[in-house]
């Protein structure tokens, strides 16, 4: 293995994956139906199906770090260096922070369209104006699908829409 390539960052990324996804599942335990037990059409199925495809991913991800560990990042991800720009992965999370934070008090369309916008610059793109209107866009059209579609009630912000 070459010497400059480190697991570290990935095996804690992992982690991280992997303390998110049984904070999810315990979680989903919590939701409360007006049935008992589990069924399809319930509301615990959908976050059950995502926090076990956390759990999954996380432990993929640590068992690629240990097995073959020899191969280089490189090659499999087709670059000539392995080195991760950890700014990236970094500023995301600081974005996804931000839509947390911002997703109560603005409502979930504002929050999400800001979202969309921050995390596709920090990717690379530099059309802020597309990005401004994918964004509105993805945020309205998504949060009038779950709330007039679905009955899924998310967060108006101060508009009260």
């Amino acid at each position: 293995m070459d010497a400059t390539v480190s697991w570290r960052g990935p095996r804690i990324a992992g982690l991280a994956l992997l303390v998110l996804g049984v904070a999810a599942l315990a979680a989903t335990t919590q939701i409360h139906s007006a049935r008992e037990g589990w069924s399809v059409s319930g509301p615990r199925f959908v976050p059950l199906i995502a926090s076990l495809a956390i759990i999954g991913l996380a432990i993929a991800f640590q068992v690629r770090t240990v097995w073959r560990p020899d191969v280089e990042l490189a090659r499999f991800a087709g670059a000539e260096s392995a080195q991760t720009h950890w700014a990236t992965p970094a500023a995301i999370m600081g974005s996804l922070l931000g839509y947390v934070a911002l997703l109560t008090p603005a409502g979930y369309a504002l929050a999400t369209a800001v979202f969309f916008t921050v995390t596709a610059r920090v990717l690379g793109s530099r059309r802020l104006g597309r990005d401004s209107v994918v964004g509105a866009l993805l945020g309205a059209g998504t949060s009038y699908a779950f709330t007039r579609w679905l009955g899924v009630r998310l967060p108006v912000g101060p508009w009260g829409v």
